[in-house]
């Protein structure tokens, strides 16, 4: 008895040990986590303000000395120019990315038919040319739940706008609704909205709430591209092709779903469209 009290004692003590050990690379981390993301906010403030003058001062030269330049000159300058915009609209969307990290979530009820009709009104209005090729359907009442209703809306709006963005058919067609209770555990029997990174169980242990997602008859991606198209500044296109953009409109989008204690997925077919699934379960505490 005594020889077995000492192992259990000595177990007990190993495990207090890597208990401590745990929680202190716990602590750590999340410092390191907080001290990337204040670099990443004074860095991109910062660099900010040197390219604005690059760009000022190649527009001035294109105005006073542009007939001394010469159509040549005056070409560089305007690559110049584009390039520190591009540039400027990355920093931009990196400074946006660490504000998401460090502000506080504003909870609240809200109406997700109100908050989607609007992203839809913004969107149409946003691209009155091709707002008749579009067709975004919500195919049945939204439920109201508890959130950001800021960060849901830019959550929306990145998917929304993705599906419009990335889709080559003459008739663009974007359905947002959510499954049921009943359809989620028929959808996970069968296998049918988890991808191989998230496995059927831990949506079944995670989700307390509603599915919901944005389906599109778009360009689809291929699954070797699956896992990446949630890193910043990821693009699969060109930057020119497909109406540009940063490549931080997924990435910001995981991000959201992350603070409200979400999961994000996606299911896609080349060519067919893709389908983002979401859930957002809300805490005071993230």
């Amino acid at each position: 008895k005594i020889e077995q009290l000492t192992r259990e004692n000595e177990y007990q003590s190993l495990l207090l040990e890597q208990n401590d050990q745990i929680g202190r690379q716990n602590r750590e981390l999340l410092q390191v986590n907080e001290e990337l993301r204040q670099f990443a906010y004074v860095a991109s403030h910062d660099l900010k303000e040197p390219l604005r003058g690059i760009h000022n001062y190649s527009s001035f030269l294109i105005e006073d000395y542009g007939t001394v330049l010469g159509e040549d000159g005056v070409d560089k300058l305007n690559t110049l120019m584009r390039l520190t915009q591009r540039m400027e609209d990355l920093i931009s969307s990196l400074l946006h990315y660490s504000r998401l990290g460090r502000a506080n979530l504003q909870i609240d009820r809200v109406d997700l038919n109100t908050l989607v009709g609007s992203v839809i009104d913004l969107i149409n209005m946003s691209q009155p040319e091709t707002s008749e090729n579009v067709e975004i359907q919500v195919v049945r009442s939204l439920p109201t739940i508890t959130c950001d209703h800021v960060q849901v809306t830019e959550l929306f709006t990145n998917l929304v706008t993705n599906s419009v963005k990335y889709n080559d058919k003459v008739q663009k067609q974007i359905e947002i609704g959510y499954l049921s209770s009943q359809q989620v555990a028929e959808a996970l029997r069968k296998k049918a909205i988890a991808p191989s990174d998230i496995t059927p169980e831990r949506i079944e242990d995670t989700v307390s709430a509603p599915i919901f997602y944005v389906r599109d008859n778009g360009i689809g991606i291929r699954e070797k591209h699956l896992e990446s198209i949630f890193r910043i500044f990821k693009r699969l296109h060109p930057p020119k092709r497909f109406g540009g953009g940063t490549g931080a409109g997924l990435t910001i989008a995981k991000k959201i779903v992350e603070r409200h204690s979400g999961l994000l997925w996606v299911s896609s077919v080349f060519g067919e469209g893709t389908t983002f699934y979401f859930t957002l379960e809300a805490s005071d505490e993230r």
